[in-house]
């Protein structure tokens, strides 16, 4: 070996590429990566120009390729055995972009609604501008939460689970009418937020203003807090229109149900 000084031991070439040079000695052994000469001593010595070949198998590994695959397309390499194999793998990859982005969304949703809930003030009724906001529908619901109620929850967060498979959770809606006139438990239907990137929807929350205020406690803490807002509303000189939509926002934080903090956003307008 007159070029010795051009040579890697397994050691050094372990270093050289940031792996353990047991694994180099195991995939000699398999036949699937082997150095460029063996000394008469039985030490390994590799080149410099072989980092390129054990950089593709290293992440060929690393998208989930079997070591068999990978020595089987080395026993009958091709140009098109490659590509069809690049191919395969490109959208393997896509897919798990995409679903790492659906969860780092989740997440970034999760992360919004508890700093929300952290600050959220009992009965301290907020009046602001949003934009218009895509949302999804179920079947209609009575407001009883029976059985029949419970079943459209469960088809309706299937079919979020269809469009999106990670989602926020779902709140319920009900009409601003229905507020005006006592009837706080008379909901519309279960709705979710749209999302841009996905084209699916089955109506949209206006772009206007609305009245937002917490509730915090249990579902029997809603009637006190409608009734809050429609005297805001008296007081202010203005109307409770289109719908009131309720989300919870610390499901996952919970300790006892008078923990439970829920978000009221419901649009309004100047009287007259």
């Amino acid at each position: 070996m007159t070029k010795k000084k051009y040579l890697y031991t397994t050691g050094q070439f372990a270093r050289l590429n940031g792996i353990n040079k047991r694994t180099l000695h195991y995939y000699d052994e398999i036949g699937l990566f082997s150095p460029e000469f063996k000394g008469e001593n039985g030490y390994r010595y590799y080149t410099c120009f072989q980092t390129v070949q054990l950089e593709l198998i290293l992440m060929l590994r690393k998208v989930d390729l079997s070591i068999e695959e990978i020595i089987r397309y080395q026993q009958s390499p091709s140009g098109t055995s490659f590509s069809e194999l690049i191919t395969e793998k490109k959208k393997l990859i896509d897919k798990s972009i995409q679903e790492l982005l659906n969860a780092k969304s989740f997440l970034e949703q999760k992360s919004q609604k508890l700093s929300l809930s952290l600050t959220a003030k009992e009965g301290e009724i907020e009046l602001l501008t949003l934009p218009e906001q895509r949302i999804l529908l179920s079947d209609p619901i009575t407001g009883a939460y029976d059985d029949d109620d419970f079943a459209v929850a469960g088809e309706f967060s299937l079919r979020l689970k269809s469009i999106y498979g990670l989602y926020d959770n779902f709140g319920s809606r009900i009409l601003a009418e229905k507020i005006v006139t006592g009837n706080y438990h008379d909901y519309d239907c279960f709705f979710a937020y749209g999302r841009e990137d996905i084209k699916i929807y089955d109506a949209v929350r206006p772009e206007g203003t609305y009245l937002r205020v917490f509730c915090l406690g249990g579902w029997k803490n809603l009637e006190n807090v409608y009734q809050n807002i429609c005297t805001f509303a008296e007081e202010n000189q203005m109307e409770l229109v289109g719908y009131s939509y309720e989300e919870g926002l610390n499901e996952m934080s919970l300790q006892s149900r008078d923990d439970y903090i829920t978000m009221i956003t419901v649009g309004c307008k100047k009287s007259g």
